[in-house]
């Protein structure tokens, strides 16, 4: 994200950080599809993947917040 952002920064182009928040979200398209989290038997495993998803979660939510979008609660 901070990549992102301070190219958008030093070219005054927002579209850097847009395009990242776009790319962020297919990326987290393709690893929840590949690692469906709610199946995951193994405790370990499912921790880690849960954590992944926050992870993707927190970084789409801050790049949102800087485009000015609001993040719904619930989708």
């Amino acid at each position: 994200a901070e990549v992102a952002i301070h190219r958008a920064v030093a070219s005054g182009e927002p579209s850097h950080v847009a395009k990242y928040a776009f790319q962020l979200a297919q990326t987290f398209n393709t690893f929840y599809h590949d690692y469906p989290v709610i199946h995951e038997q193994d405790p370990e495993r499912r921790t880690f993947l849960l954590w992944m998803t926050e992870y993707f979660r927190s970084q789409l939510h801050r790049v949102l917040d800087v485009l000015g979008i609001q993040v719904p609660e619930y989708m």
